[in-house]
């Protein structure tokens, strides 16, 4: 019989034991999961108001950007599990992890030797560690519900970012910290580059993998699920309000128009944003969720007014495997007034009739009448249209522009 274990990085040993004893409480009933979760009022079109505790997250205090003081505050949140274990890493092209980053200055490793976050020759990526987390999505009764928990608390509980092509869990994933940019053969995550811009969406699939088996772009359920944590953590459905603006800096000169080299932000933390229009937004260690460059993205599709979603690899661009979500998006392109949530995410539905500051305050764009590849974030010439909420469903995956980009991700490799 086959069986498979982790190969030991730097700190995994502790990380599992952990895990392990956490596991055995709970087993025991020593120690119940906790569940964080929220409801969001439908009808409500207050950013501010629509979004309730409930839970084990009752009584938590959110997590927000003070403008004020150029911090972030954590809130209730500084020790909770996917707070505490994301972290910033150097991953090679075989997937292990190399060595991870000082948090508060990716130029240095966490020993205080320098790191190589910025050496394109190094062979691999600067990549954020994202822990394991199970989310239950779904609405009832105009209610759209997010629940987050350590373990999976019943069969209702997704952890489809974490989720490899076999079925089996990973502890951890990779997303880039940066946004990809070309080194001539791969798409990278490396700092003080400017990201890749004017191809289409199989090629930026393509130098992604080139990285490795274990390497492609980011997908919707990697989207899905730090737009989870970021919505219950912050208590908001404005992402720019609560987390910062991003890059909104367009200057119209060709070919970048305003799109920042990566890496301005390597000595900010793991949380930062402003409100000055002319910085990037930073999350989870992860540089421009939103804003500055659309981030093209797999695993959800628009064929013909269908909106379809695959939540686990392999992915394609023509919805083979997809599963229909039954949803047509409706309105006209504009701000996003309504979304349905289930367990394959909270799907963009209706727009045209919002705003930059009610109900999710992002855009939405959408043709009924082609395949579209959706592309998310929105760009630097988007202003307010930008968050992570926005999404488009309008274009095919052969359109090329200086404002779409793609992102890396890389699966937590096996050891036979």
């Amino acid at each position: 019989m086959a069986y498979y274990v982790e190969k030991p990085t730097e700190g995994t040993q502790k990380d599992i034991a952990k895990a392990i004893n956490r596991l055995a409480d709970i087993q025991e009933g020593v120690e119940k999961p906790k569940r964080y979760g929220i409801k969001i009022n439908k009808y409500d079109s207050n950013p501010d108001t629509r979004i309730e505790y409930i839970l084990d997250a009752q009584g938590f205090v959110p997590a927000r950007m003070n403008y004020d003081t150029g911090e972030f505050d954590y809130g209730s949140w500084g020790d909770i599990w996917f707070i505490k274990d994301n972290y910033p890493c150097m991953v090679k092209y075989d997937g292990t992890e190399d060595y991870r980053l000082d948090p508060n200055d990716y130029s240095f490793k966490l020993d205080g030797n320098p790191s190589d976050v910025a050496n394109v020759e190094y062979g691999g990526n600067a990549m954020s560690a994202i822990p394991l987390v199970w989310i239950k999505q779904y609405e009832i009764g105009g209610y759209e519900y997010i629940i987050l928990c350590e373990v999976q608390y019943d069969e209702t509980y997704k952890a489809y970012a974490h989720t490899r092509s076999d079925g089996s869990i990973m502890d951890r994933i990779y997303l880039a910290m940066f946004r990809g940019s070309d080194d001539g053969t791969r798409l990278r995550s490396i700092s003080g580059l400017q990201p890749m811009h004017t191809e289409t969406a199989q090629t930026e699939i393509s130098k992604a993998e080139a990285n490795g088996s274990l390497w492609t772009t980011r997908t919707w359920a990697h989207r899905n699920l730090i737009n989870c944590l970021l919505t219950v953590i912050s208590k908001h459905d404005n992402s720019q309000t609560a987390f910062g603006n991003g890059n909104l800096n367009y200057t119209g000169i060709e070919p970048t128009c305003g799109v920042l080299q990566t890496g301005t932000l390597n000595t900010e933390g793991q949380f930062v944003g402003y409100n000055d229009n002319t910085h990037q937004v930073k999350v989870f260690h992860i540089e421009a969720w939103w804003a500055d460059q659309y981030e093209r993205i797999q695993g959800l599709l628009n064929i013909n007014g269908d909106i379809r979603v695959k939540m686990t690899p392999p992915y394609n661009l023509v919805g083979t495997d997809f599963i229909s979500t039954g949803l047509t998006p409706a309105g006209k392109n504009g701000y996003l007034t309504e979304s349905k949530m289930s367990e394959f995410g909270r799907i963009p539905v209706v727009s045209g009739a919002g705003s930059s500051n009610t109900y999710q305050c992002d855009y939405f764009y959408f043709n009924n009448s082609t395949t579209t590849v959706a592309r998310v974030g929105g760009h630097c010439n988007d202003g307010f249209y930008c968050g992570f909420s926005g999404v488009a469903l309008n274009d095919s995956a052969a359109s090329a522009n200086w404002n779409i980009g793609a992102a890396l991700s890389c699966e937590q490799p096996l050891v036979a």
